[in-house]
C-alpha cells in the first residue's frame, strides 16, 4: 500500500508541474489551442469527403461529425479561457500554489475516504465507440448556439450544430443552420443534400418545392450527391412517375463501388418501389406443428414451388409474379428467379407500372445492374 501511495504522490507532482508549465505559457498554450481547434475543422472536412466517396455511410458521418464537433468547441473554449486568463499574474500564482499545495491534499483525502483501486478500468476503445447520448447531443447544440450567439457569422458553428439538430429530432433547426452553413461558408453538394434532407423530415417525408430546390443544387456540378439523387427518386415517386424515380436509382447502383455503405440503401429503396405484396403465412395448425429448421425451410420451399406452378398454368397478376421473383431470390435460387422474372415481363410487357415495378425489383435484388 506504501508503494501505491508512493506512486499517486509522484503521479500527482508531474501533474502539478505540469499544469504549473501551462500557467506560465498562456500565449504558447493559446496558440496551441487554437491550433487544435484548426485540426478539428480539418477532420470535419474530411469526414464530408469520406462521405461524398462512399467511405462511410451517413450514420458514420454523423457520429464521427458529433464527436470531432465535441472536440472543437472543447478547444475554443480551452482557447477562450486561456485568453481570458493571459495577463493575471497574480492569479496565476495562486493557481499554481493550489495545485502544488491544496490540490494534491484534498484529492488525496477524499481518495483516501471514496476511492476504490480495485475497480476494473474502462478501456479507451469502449469509450471511443459509446454513442452520445440526447441529453450530451443536447448540452452540445447549446454549447455551440451559446458559441454562434457571440458570432453570427461563424459558419462553422452552424455546420456543426445542424446534424446535431438532426440527431435531436429538430429538422426545421437542422435546415435553419444548413442554409446558413450555405450562406456563408458556400455551396457545396453535401451540404445542399443535407438542407434538403432536413426541409424533407421537417415536412414528414415530403419532398417540398424548397427540399426539391436543394437536391437539384446538389447534383448539378461535376460531383453529384448521391443523397441529393435518391431523395430526387423519392420526389419522383412522390409526383406518380415511377420510371423518372427508377431512372434516378439505376444509374446509383450502376456506378456504386461493391463495398459502398449506400448501396444495400439503394437496393432497399428499390425494393420499396416495386411494392411487392407479402407471401401468404402457412394456416395456423401448420404453424403449431413442431418442425426442425430444416422441415420449415422445405416447407417454405414447396409454398414457392406451388405458387410457380399456379402462375405457369394461370398467369396471375403483377403482385404475385413480384412475390415469386424475391420469394426465389430469397431462398438463393438466382436462376429460377431470373426465369420468373423473364416471364413476368413476357407476360406484363404492355403494362408500363408493371414493368417498372418489375425492373425496380430486378434491380433491388442484384438480378440486373451490379452484381448480377
Amino acid at each position: 500500500m506504501t508503494a501505491l501511495w508512493l506512486t499517486f504522490a509522484l503521479m500527482t507532482g508531474a501533474a502539478a508541474f505540469v499544469v504549473l508549465g501551462a500557467l506560465a505559457r498562456g500565449r504558447t498554450a493559446t496558440a496551441d489551442a487554437e491550433a487544435d481547434a484548426a485540426v478539428y475543422r480539418d477532420q470535419i472536412d474530411e469526414i464530408g469527403r469520406d462521405r461524398a466517396r462512399g467511405l462511410i455511410d451517413e450514420r458514420e458521418a454523423e457520429g464521427a461529425r458529433t464527436e470531432v464537433a465535441r472536440r472543437l468547441i472543447a478547444a475554443s473554449e480551452r482557447a477562450d479561457e486561456i485568453v481570458a486568463t493571459e495577463g493575471a499574474t497574480r492569479r496565476r500564482r495562486i493557481a499554481a500554489l493550489a495545485a502544488l499545495v491544496v490540490i494534491p491534499a484534498v484529492s488525496l483525502g477524499f481518495y483516501g475516504a471514496l476511492g476504490k483501486p480495485d475497480l476494473p478500468d474502462l478501456p479507451l476503445a469502449s469509450r471511443q465507440s459509446e454513442t452520445p447520448d440526447l441529453q450530451n447531443l443536447a448540452d452540445l447544440a447549446m454549447r455551440v448556439e451559446a458559441a454562434i450567439a457571440k458570432n453570427p457569422n461563424d459558419g462553422r458553428g452552424y455546420a456543426v450544430v445542424a446534424p446535431v439538430y438532426m440527431r435531436l429530432g429538430r429538422p426545421q433547426d437542422a435546415a435553419t443552420a444548413y442554409a446558413n452553413a450555405i450562406r456563408l461558408l458556400g455551396s457545396t453538394p453535401d451540404r445542399q443534400a443535407d438542407l434538403g434532407e432536413a426541409l424533407f423530415a421537417a415536412a414528414d417525408g415530403v419532398v417540398t418545392a424548397g427540399a426539391r430546390e436543394a437536391f437539384e443544387a446538389s447534383v448539378a456540378g461535376d460531383d453529384p450527391s448521391v443523397k441529393g439523387s435518391f431523395y430526387l427518386a423519392r420526389a419522383a415517386e412522390q409526383d406518380g412517375d415511377m420510371a423518372g424515380a427508377v431512372a434516378r436509382l439505376r444509374p446509383l447502383v450502376a456506378k456504386a463501388p461493391e463495398d459502398a455503405p449506400y448501396l444495400e440503401a439503394l437496393r432497399g429503396e428499390l425494393q420499396r418501389i416495386a411494392d411487392v405484396p407479402a407471401m401468404p403465412m402457412p394456416s395456423k395448425s401448420a404453424m403449431e406443428q413442431p418442425k426442425t429448421p430444416e422441415e420449415r425451410m422445405a416447407m417454405i420451399r414447396t409454398m414457392v414451388d406451388g405458387l410457380g406452378e399456379r402462375l405457369s398454368k394461370d398467369g396471375g397478376d403483377v403482385g404475385e409474379w413480384l412475390r415469386l421473383v424475391r420469394a426465389r431470390a430469397a431462398l438463393g435460387d438466382v436462376e429460377k428467379a431470373r426465369e420468373a422474372l423473364k416471364s413476368a415481363r413476357e407476360k406484363f410487357g404492355g403494362d408500363g407500372r408493371a414493368a417498372m415495378r418489375l425492373e425496380a425489383l430486378a434491380l433491388g435484388l442484384g438480378l440486373e445492374g451490379r452484381g448480377a
